[in-house]
């Protein structure tokens, strides 16, 4: 068994090199160890067949993932960080719908690129569209539930947010950059750095960006950190004292929001948690 288990770590080893395997003459005898070939190639032949289409199948599946990263790098370097990001991180999932997971992280250690920090945004970007679009789905949070909650329940009632949604805080407005990417217009001008809070959802099967400001942003974090309603607005009102009187006149009214858009699916009182 280990010896079988040596040979499929060789054989994943060749599958990720960028070279021929044919002109290589240690991949060559060994290939003719355990392969047998045929009439049309030989068993290095054999092998470099899989190694093309491992090459093909995956950087086709992350230029389609992430077409505003390769809009943002050209062919050559985007073909360059696809290269070295398939030779260093080894895939460790079955699925391809996985293999862009550790990209933006592989993006920022690349001092080489141009443009590092809004390629890094954008790439952060795209996964945060990838997992949305693959969440769970959830039911939308129901209305006539919602009123009859008491009032003395929202103390410690606890906000349910839906899971096709992520939070994203950037650097670079690349949401907007990425649908111009998209259109195919050659002439897009890259934009300035400009701090951006995106909240990334889902509605059916379509995809949405919505920026909205510091305060609401850092409520949506701590309630998806599982903190009651009433606990998330004291902690954003101690880390935002200046924004007190906005936050009090206004939290109301982003919940009302968060539900209408989907964002909130539930809320879970003591009696409904412990059911």
């Amino acid at each position: 068994m280990s010896e079988l288990v040596h040979l499929q770590e060789w054989m994943a080893a060749q599958l990720r090199r960028r070279s021929a395997l044919p002109k290589d003459a240690q991949a060559t005898e060994l290939a003719a160890r355990h392969f047998t070939g045929n009439d049309r190639l030989s068993p290095v032949e054999q092998l470099d067949v899989y190694r093309e289409q491992f090459w093909l199948r995956h950087t086709a599946s992350l230029v389609e993932d992430f077409p505003g990263l390769g809009g943002i790098l050209g062919q050559r370097n985007w073909e360059r960080l696809v290269e070295e990001y398939l030779e260093e991180i080894a895939p460790a999932s079955w699925s391809l719908r996985d293999l862009g997971d550790r990209l933006p992280a592989f993006v920022d250690t690349r001092s080489w690129l141009p443009e590092r920090a809004l390629s890094v945004d954008m790439a952060r970007l795209e996964w945060a569209y990838i997992e949305v679009f693959d969440a769970a789905d959830s039911p939308r949070l129901d209305a006539h539930r919602l009123a009859a909650i008491p009032e003395s329940a929202w103390d410690t009632a606890r906000i349910v947010l839906n899971p096709a949604l992520r939070l994203l805080e950037l650097g670079y407005p690349v949401a907007d950059l990425r649908r111009a990417l998209r259109q195919g217009d050659s002439t897009v001008a890259f934009p300035a750095p400009a701090p951006q809070k995106l909240v990334i959802h889902r509605i059916d099967y379509d995809l949405f960006d919505k920026e909205v400001g510091d305060a609401p942003f850092a409520l949506l974090e701590a309630l998806g950190r599982g903190e009651s309603l009433v606990e998330a607005a004291e902690h954003v009102l101690a880390r935002m004292p200046e924004l007190s009187a906005e936050i009090e006149e206004n939290v109301g009214a982003w919940f009302a929001s968060f539900a209408e858009l989907g964002l909130v699916v539930d809320v879970e009182t003591q009696n409904t948690s412990k059911g």
